[in-house]
């Protein structure tokens, strides 16, 4: 079993990850996605800001991570096991420094990409920075973490590959109208899929064949490997003058993996009835 160290509260957005950012501190880039082909490297700076009003030490440091439920876990680098870690790729330097207010320090990294993976695929890492506050009088301060994560695709022969199962669809215990669709989403390809390389839509009918409802669903980054598969769940609010009956639940998911392969998307299809009582 592998063994979690820090669990952060951030969400795959848009085509990007979002990190949260500790109270008057920055960091930037959030998230690196760089196409680096094997026995390639690359190098940049990652800044921190202390906007706050007194001194930090900040400690540096590099570990893989996972995304379950589209939430990054950062794994102890000493016990991960998944297959995409790419933490063991990188240098940073310095390893600790004190930022004053106001200013801004850069983080010096360096990426490496091997001449050979196994298994071949994305990487993915995540530069970590501990922020300890300076102590001020008898007050004790509690650290915290601020990140910046790396998607690293080595190039031709990657590509993610969408899989969906619809689990159920079913009315909301405290709100009927609050209808709540729950599916299971792997990645099955071994590169991450940005939440704009997914389109999902869902259709809801009426037994006349008419649509009266029509939201996008289920479309977020997602990593790659078993690991990161999870359980979807979106909520969709029937209007009030919709009368109770059996309704049709047509889901469509088109997933783009880009014009490198010969088959550019992958097309999935779900339908349930259900039969609503408000």
């Amino acid at each position: 079993m592998r063994k979690l160290f820090v669990l952060m509260t951030l969400a795959f957005a848009a085509t990007v990850l979002s990190v949260a950012v500790w109270a008057g501190v920055g960091v930037s880039p959030m998230v690196t996605e760089l196409i680096l082909p094997p026995g390639s490297s690359h190098e940049d700076v990652i800044k921190i800001t202390n906007s706050g009003d007194e001194a930090i030490l900040v400690e540096a440091s590099i570990t893989p991570f996972i995304a379950p439920q589209g939430v990054p876990e950062f794994l102890d680098p000493q016990m991960e096991h998944y297959a995409y870690c790419g933490h063991d790729l990188f240098t940073i330097e310095p390893l600790e420094q004190t930022i004053q207010p106001g200013e801004t320090f850069g983080f010096q990294y360096r990426v490496s990409m091997p001449e050979e993976l196994d298994p071949y695929g994305g990487r993915y890492a995540a530069a970590l920075f501990r922020v300890i506050p300076a102590p001020t009088g008898t007050q004790v301060k509690v650290s915290s973490q601020v990140a910046s994560l790396f998607l690293l695709n080595p190039g031709g022969g990657t590509a993610p590959d969408f899989s969906f199962e619809l689990l159920g669809i079913r009315q909301s215990v405290y709100n009927p109208r609050q209808i709540i669709i729950e599916g299971f989403g792997e990645n099955r390809g071994n590169l991450h899929m940005a939440a704009d390389q997914v389109f999902g839509i869902v259709h809801v009918v009426d037994q006349d064949g008419y649509i009266v409802g029509e939201f996008r669903a289920f479309a977020h980054t997602m990593l790659p490997g078993k690991e990161n598969s999870h359980i979807h769940e979106v909520t969709w609010t029937a209007p009030d003058t919709l009368p109770n009956g059996k309704y049709l639940f047509h889901i469509t998911i088109i997933n783009f993996t880009g014009f490198r392969t010969e088959s550019s998307h992958s097309h999935i299809d779900a339908e349930r009835q259900v039969e609503l009582r408000f």
